[in-house]
């Protein structure tokens, strides 16, 4: 008798497929097999979990949090302060608003943030994307400070 090595149960020897849990049987070494064993009860007596459950639910925060950048950025910073300067009108408003957006950006992040740290805390795989979040966190913060300078040294 050989024994699955995703659920563990007894099966017989000429069988390519576990019978219980359908996963394929490969050939692994009986040494590979023993400390996975004494990693997955060390872990087990640790409380770690080793497998997370699908997400049911969307975390789009990181994503809404680089566009509210980009429309600061592109469409308050470059766009309307250009614009604005073109006519000699006072464009220093307009970074006050883009200042509000990147606040808003950096909140949204550290939100994706968060939300992926209480899933993976229940047991659920993040969705969230780390990448979006820090983009959105870091840039902003970098961007709002620039306008924040330029606002205080009129």
């Amino acid at each position: 008798m050989k024994q699955c090595p995703h659920c563990h149960k007894d099966l017989p020897d000429d069988s390519t497929f576990c019978i219980y849990c359908g996963k394929p049987i490969e050939k692994i070494n009986k040494d590979f097999i023993e400390n996975e064993e004494v990693l997955d009860s060390k872990q087990k007596n640790q409380g770690v979990q080793t497998t997370l459950k699908v997400n049911p639910h969307n975390n789009h925060w990181g994503k809404i949090g680089v566009l509210l950048f980009l429309i600061a950025l592109i469409g308050f910073d470059f766009v309307l302060a250009t614009v604005l300067n073109a006519f000699n009108i006072n464009y220093y408003f307009v970074f006050i608003i883009s200042f509000i957006l990147y606040i808003l950006s950096i909140a949204c992040g550290i939100f994706s943030l968060v939300i992926d740290y209480l899933d993976k805390k229940k047991g659920y795989e993040p969705n969230g994307s780390f990448g979006f979040s820090m983009v959105a966190i870091g840039l902003s913060f970098y961007i709002a400070l620039i306008n924040l300078t330029s606002v205080i040294m009129k």
